[in-house]
C-alpha cells in the first residue's frame, strides 16, 4: 500500500510533531509511506515538498487575510490561496491521501474534491468543521453554518466565517469517500455534531509516540544536566507559546501555585522565556525558553515530579502523554482530549474545570505521597505503552486505510 500524508510542516507545531510520529509509525508497518510538505525541515527522503515558489509566504497570506477585517493576528484560516497539490499528488499517485494539518495556506479548500482517492482526514483543532477559527472556545456558531463571528468581531450574518463555511460545504459534499479521525472523543463528539462532518464516519485514534524514545532518563541525572535544585519538588508545564495563549491555562496554574504558597516547590516552564502579562510574584519560577531537542524535553519530563497540563481546550494534548511516557504523573483539568489521556487517581489527578482550588489539591494530592507518586508514573508509563505507543497507533491506522481502499467505512 501506498500512503501519502500531508501536513502543513515536518517539523514545526504540535500537529507536525504527531504527523511526523505517526509517519515514523508507518515506516514499521512494510507500507511505503510520504510525507507531503509546504516546509520541510527534515533531511527523510521520504518527505516530499511541494513545488511553489510561494510556499515560505504562504501562512502570512492565509493568517493575514482575516487581519484586514480585526486588525489583530489571530489563528483563523480561509484557505483560499491558488495551489498546485492535486497535480503533485497525481505525480506521487498514492492509493490512499491523509490529510492532517493542512492550514497556513497549504491547501485551498476547493482542491478537497479533487483528490480522487479515498481520504482519511486526522483534524488536529477544530478548523475543518468551523468557518475558519481553529479553537471556538464557547462559540456555537458553526452549528449555524458561523456568521456573526466573534474572532472576527463581526455583526454581519454574510460574514467571512460564513462564506468560508459555505466554501467547505460545497467542497466537502463532491468527496465521496471520506474518514474523519480525531485523536479523543471529546473532538470525535464535536465532529459527529458539527453540520458540515457529521455525516462523515468518524475514528477516534490516539496521537502516538515512540515509547523507545520517550522514557525516563533518570530524574537525578536529569536535574544534574538541567542544573535544577534537587531539593526543590518540580512542577513541569510547557507548551508552544506556553505562556501567551490563554487556551494553554497558565493563569489558571500561576493561580494554584499561589494557593498552595510552599517554598519547597519550583515551576518550571518550557516554551516561553517569560510570563508576560501575568504575575507571577512570589513563586519560585524557572523559564527555559524554546527547547530545540528531544534530549532537552524528555530530561524535563523526568526531571519533573509532576507535570501540570491546565488547558482548557485541548483536542489531545501531547505534553501529558510525553509526560507519562517518562513516568512522570499528570494533574489536567477534567475535560477535552487529556480525558483521554489521564486516569484520575491512577497515572495522575484530573481537576474540577476550571478551578484553580482543585487543581492545587491535585498537585498536592500527587506531590504528598513519594510512594504514591512512583506509582502513579509506572501507572503512566504502563498506559502510555498500550496506547499511544506509536507502533500501535500506525497498525490501527493501517486498518482504517485498508477499510477506506475496499470501501467499507464510508
Amino acid at each position: 500500500m501506498k500512503i501519502l500524508l500531508i501536513n502543513t510542516y515536518d517539523q514545526r507545531g504540535g500537529a507536525a510533531r504527531a504527523t511526523w510520529r505517526l509517519f515514523e509509525g508507518l515506516k514499521t508497518t512494510g507500507n511505503e509511506v510520504y510525507l507531503l510538505v509546504q516546509e520541510r525541515q527534515s533531511k527523510d527522503p521520504m518527505v516530499l515538498l511541494a513545488p511553489g515558489v510561494l510556499n515560505p509566504f504562504r501562512p502570512y497570506i492565509d493568517f493575514a487575510l482575516p487581519l484586514l477585517q480585526t486588525r489583530r493576528r489571530i489563528i483563523f484560516s480561509t484557505s483560499m490561496i491558488p495551489d498546485n497539490i492535486i497535480s503533485e499528488i497525481d505525480r506521487i499517485n498514492p492509493d490512499v491521501v491523509h490529510l492532517n494539518w493542512i492550514a497556513g495556506g497549504f491547501i485551498k479548500i476547493e482542491s478537497l474534491a479533487r483528490i480522487g482517492r479515498p481520504v482519511i482526514w486526522t483534524l488536529h483543532d477544530m478548523w475543518g468543521f468551523t468557518g475558519g477559527c481553529h479553537y471556538t472556545e464557547n462559540c456555537t456558531r458553526y452549528m449555524q453554518e458561523c456568521g456573526k463571528c466573534p474572532v472576527l468581531h463581526s455583526s454581519g450574518e454574510n460574514d467571512l466565517s460564513r462564506r468560508v463555511f459555505q466554501r467547505k460545504s460545497k467542497a466537502y459534499a463532491q468527496i465521496a469517500n471520506l474518514t474523519v479521525t480525531t485523536p479523543s472523543e471529546w473532538l470525535a463528539q464535536q465532529v459527529r455534531e458539527s453540520p458540515l462532518l457529521g455525516n462523515r464516519n468518524v475514528v477516534v485514534v490516539p496521537n502516538g509516540l515512540d515509547t523507545e524514545k520517550f522514557t525516563s532518563s533518570g530524574k537525578e541525572e536529569a536535574r544534574r544536566r538541567l542544573n535544577l535544585d534537587k531539593a526543590k519538588k518540580i512542577i513541569l508545564f510547557g507548551a508552544i507559546r506556553a505562556t501567551e495563549t490563554p487556551l494553554k491555562g497558565f493563569a489558571l496554574l500561576v493561580q494554584a501555585l499561589k494557593l498552595l504558597n510552599r517554598e519547597d516547590y519550583q515551576l518550571v516552564v518550557f516554551g516561553s522565556s517569560s510570563a508576560k502579562n501575568t504575575d507571577v510574584s512570589g513563586l519560585d519560577i524557572r523559564f527555559t525558553g524554546h527547547v530545540a531537542s528531544h534530549e532537552t524535553l524528555i530530561d524535563l519530563y523526568s526531571a519533573a515530579d509532576v507535570v501540570a497540563v491546565p488547558s482548557m481546550q485541548e483536542v489531545f494534548g501531547q505534553s501529558a502523554s510525553e509526560a507519562m511516557a517518562c513516568s512522570t504523573p499528570v494533574v489536567a483539568f477534567d475535560c477535552t482530549g487529556l480525558r483521554d489521556i489521564v486516569v484520575h487517581l491512577e497515572t495522575g489527578y484530573l481537576a474540577e474545570p476550571f478551578r484553580p482550588e482543585d487543581l492545587a489539591a491535585g498537585i498536592e494530592w500527587v506531590l504528598a505521597d513519594e510512594p504514591r507518586r512512583v506509582s502513579l508514573g509506572l501507572n503512566a508509563r504502563k498506559r502510555v505503552l498500550e496506547k499511544f505507543d506509536y507502533k500501535v497507533v500506525a497498525e490501527k491506522m493501517t486498518r482504517i486505510y485498508r477499510e477506506a481502499m475496499n470501501g467499507t467505512n464510508l
